[in-house]
């Protein structure tokens, strides 16, 4: 296992690609990262979101808010609050589905904000739990770990993994499996995402941005404070595109991430042919 502590999602990001650079097969098990502070963005962590944006959108990937926005659609809220997360986005996901060609895979917001219960009947775990977890920070003593993202009880959490459709399919599945909140007594929420597989290039620092505005949701909707946001990838790669970028690809965008700081990159590191899901 390896823990890394940041201030910020890009430096968070960079710690633990530089620290993947440095493992066989670019590939590490329980990389663990704590970010103190999850929307920050100064100029030099904006450089390097540049940076990683661009070497994504000039080889035909995601960009980094597109990313984002399969976790929580972050633009909607901005510009119509609560109304846009809990309304409009589930009228605008069919299109939005269509766009990305998926048919899981990243369909993590929908699957919080609103679902259907084996019944038939609609559900909206998304706004159960800010519900719940609104009341519990009103309350002296209130429960500080009740407010799982994740697990199969519809009614009382959040499901990402759905055993009904994710548990046939080998790959596609979803790779964001629990999300889980906790209360502090400072009444601010400490979030944690659990991923069982982690591409570092193509959907971590999104993923990270994703997971942050979120958690900045839940706070501002319970009317609590944001804490600290954790990210656990029981695996973590630095992944190769077939037809879009090899390791020399991947090792020149960090050291141009790196060079941001005036930091070079070293060339005595292990290097890799292939990278497995």
């Amino acid at each position: 296992m390896k823990a890394i502590e940041a201030k910020t999602c890009v430096d968070a990001w960079l710690q633990a690609s530089t620290f993947l650079l440095k493992q066989p097969a670019w590939r590490a098990y329980n990389l663990v990262l704590e970010i103190a502070d999850p929307l920050a963005l100064s100029p030099r962590d904006r450089a390097v979101h540049d940076i990683v944006d661009g070497f994504l959108r000039r080889n035909g990937q995601m960009p980094i808010n597109t990313v984002v926005n399969t976790i929580f659609p972050a633009q909607l809220y901005a510009s119509n609050g609560s109304n846009g997360v809990y309304e409009e986005y589930p009228a605008r996901y069919p299109s939005i589905q269509c766009h990305r060609n998926a048919q899981h895979w990243g369909t993590y917001a929908m699957r919080m904000i609103q679902r259907t219960d084996h019944e038939g009947n609609t559900i909206y775990p998304l706004r159960d739990l800010v519900a719940k977890l609104s009341g519990q920070a009103r309350r002296n003593g209130g429960k500080r770990a009740a407010f799982e993202i994740g697990t199969f009880d519809p009614f009382a959490d959040i499901p990402i993994y759905d055993p009904g459709r994710d548990r046939g399919p080998i790959m596609g599945g979803p790779c964001l499996t629990h999300v889980s909140a906790k209360l502090t007594p400072e009444h601010a929420i400490l979030l944690t995402g659990f991923y069982r597989s982690h591409y570092y290039v193509q959907r971590a620092l999104g993923n990270m941005f994703g997971l942050a505005h979120l958690q900045n949701f839940i706070a501002r909707e319970a009317g609590v404070k944001v804490g600290p946001l954790v990210i656990h990838s029981s695996m973590a790669q630095l992944d190769m595109s077939q037809g879009h970028w090899g390791t020399r690809d991947i090792r020149k965008l960090i050291g141009d991430c790196l060079a941001v700081d005036g930091v070079a990159l070293g060339y005595d590191l292990p290097r890799v042919a292939s990278s497995a899901a």
